[in-house]
């Protein structure tokens, strides 16, 4: 786990370069990287959208929590096949009128994960959207 650093500081945060990762962040973040997608407003407060976020993808097949603190987890999904890790870390942070998440999915083997993390979160964002309204 050393190679993970916990929690995760969105704000300074170097995303790998290679093809292997999907970042969100919340509108207006301020942050060095660039996000891959803008994550979507939700009118609940940070700590109930990280539960729920939290839930979701502990639903999800071959998904389990690897650690979490006070306002961030990580989780891990392994591949059906390889059972190749993709590490998982959301953060629930407060906006005007409630809560958006940052997002970091990323694979850890192979150069390019032909859009696998995007895919997970676009989907766990759009059940998660559903879910609250």
């Amino acid at each position: 786990m050393a190679d993970r650093p916990f929690p995760l500081d969105f704000a300074t945060l170097a995303p790998d370069a290679r093809p292997r990762r999907w970042l969100v962040l919340p509108e207006g973040f301020d942050a060095s990287a660039q996000p891959d997608q803008i994550s979507p407003h939700f009118k609940v407060k940070p700590e109930v959208l990280l539960v729920r976020f939290k839930a979701l993808a502990l639903e999800q097949p071959r998904v389990t929590l690897v650690r979490e603190t006070e306002g961030q987890v990580e989780l891990v999904q392994r591949s059906r096949l390889f059972r190749f890790p993709d590490y998982i870390t959301a953060e629930a942070m407060e906006t005007d009128g409630g809560s958006a998440l940052a997002i970091y999915s990323r694979a850890v083997i192979g150069y390019s994960d032909i859009g696998v993390n995007r895919k997970r979160i676009m989907a766990w964002l759009d059940a998660l959207s559903a879910q609250l309204g």
